[in-house]
């Protein structure tokens, strides 16, 4: 079992006192212990898993003692895991704080990587020797190549804005990540921001097709967005058909309940992080068919 304790002192009018609201600090607190978790997750796999506890707080601003504690699994335990911070081997406890919370353009961490981004993608990333060079401008960050993979994961990036996430907030203007030995991680309310992150959407398919479609409601807002129903599941379209909304503008189209268009619609899928995703939109509408007002009987 590996340990290490790092501190988070949260800084501001609000903590003068040495109180913080707990509205502000167990948000943050659930974040970094996330953040912890994520990082091991991506860098040792299912070879080690880490618990984060609180310690104690201590009057001044506002600080809160986090313990790091990592145990390996029983499958990980050869003589090599054990070795640490090699290639193939586990990243301690105090390795992973190191990964994360690291200060310095020296052996940047994740945290100090992405403030020191501000928000924006590098112009070039290069390995070189056993580090990772991120330049953005004239400026050139040296990093880790876990720091760097940390960087690129999704669910890390959701982590870590979630941990500043309480500088938002009225009162709080700075957090610092203080661990024995090396420098203080500081990040302020206007570095916030930074901690955004695209989350990029991969296009699958991209189709056209003649379709019925009944009208549920109607919209003209912006985006003119339609519920409809093709027979099956309600769904949103977005009306692309310039002519056809000219119409309606001009009072030359009437609706009642039981209408239908006859259209062509454009169906896009993406993937995400989030899963999957279909945007559907109305590019022409060729029939607007009134529902029928008496029975057939033959």
């Amino acid at each position: 079992m590996s340990e290490t304790n790092i501190t988070l002192v949260f800084d501001g009018p609000a903590v003068e006192s040495g109180k913080i609201d707990v509205q502000d600090l167990a948000p943050a607190l659930l974040a970094m212990g996330n953040l912890v978790q994520a990082a091991n997750g991506e860098i040792n796999g299912d070879k080690a898993q880490v618990a984060v506890k609180v310690r104690a707080t201590a009057e001044g601003s506002f600080e809160v003692d986090l313990t790091v504690l990592q145990s390996l699994m029983e499958s990980a335990k050869t003589l090599l895991d054990v070795l640490g911070a090699n290639k193939d081997g586990i990243s301690s406890a105090k390795d992973l704080t190191e990964i994360l919370f690291n200060a310095g353009a020296g052996s940047a961490g994740l945290m100090y990587l992405i403030k020191s981004l501000r928000g924006k993608k590098p112009d070039k990333v290069e390995k070189k020797g056993g580090d990772v060079h991120v330049t953005m401008g004239d400026v050139t960050i040296i990093t880790i190549p876990q720091a760097y993979k940390l960087a690129e994961s999704i669910p890390v990036r959701e982590h870590a804005k979630k941990a500043i996430a309480a500088l938002s907030n009225d009162g709080l203007d700075k957090l610092k990540v203080k661990k024995t030995g090396s420098e203080d991680l500081e990040i302020s309310k206007s570095e916030v921001g930074y901690f955004e992150y695209e989350d990029k959407e991969e296009e699958l398919t991209d189709t056209e097709r003649e379709m019925n479609l009944q009208i549920i409601s109607l919209s003209f807002k912006e985006d003119n967005k339609w519920r409809v129903t093709d027979g099956g599941e309600p769904f949103s379209a977005t009306i692309e058909d310039a002519a056809f909304l000219n119409k309606i503008s001009n009072d030359e189209i009437a609706f009642s309940k039981g209408d239908y268009l006859r259209c062509k619609v454009r169906e896009r899928q993406s993937r995400s992080s989030k899963g999957l995703k279909i945007e559907r939109s109305i590019i022409e509408v060729l029939e607007h068919k009134v529902a029928p007002q008496q029975l057939r009987l033959v």
